[in-house]
């Protein structure tokens, strides 16, 4: 079955807010586009808004909105009522692919386009008391 038609076949997509993992997982697609090749040959492309909407566009221009979301170790994609998850082995890099099953036993390779850097980690300061 085309991937894209299952995520992109249900008109009235969710609002749920998304779910965001305290260790920033994922963190480097926010705002980022990556291309998916299944093992039947379907590409698609993925941009992760940094709001947690991610569109879905295939080869012939179509594209759906989707919600993409961290859940445990997963990321995962919602449109209506249909979710999607792979696991999350790590950090992607730009360039590199990733082969990755879903939830659904869908095999495809992941190619992040550009990744965001690490998010530096700031150890607060202590406030000056007179």
């Amino acid at each position: 079955m085309n991937r894209f038609v299952m995520l992109a076949g249900v008109a009235a997509m969710t609002a749920a807010a998304p779910a965001y993992a305290d260790n920033h997982a994922g963190e480097e697609l926010r705002g980022q586009t990556v291309d998916m090749m299944f093992a039947d040959g379907t590409r698609n492309s993925v941009f992760f808004g940094s709001t947690g909407v991610a569109t879905i566009s295939n080869t012939t221009g179509q594209s759906a909105n989707a919600n993409w979301f961290m859940q445990g170790n997963q990321i995962c994609l919602r449109a209506a009522s249909a979710t999607e998850c792979w696991d999350y082995a790590g950090r992607f890099a730009a360039g590199q692919s990733v082969s990755m099953t879903s939830s659904c036993n869908s095999a495809s390779t992941w190619t992040a386009r550009n990744v965001n850097p690490p998010r530096q980690r700031v150890a607060p300061t202590m406030g000056e008391r007179g």
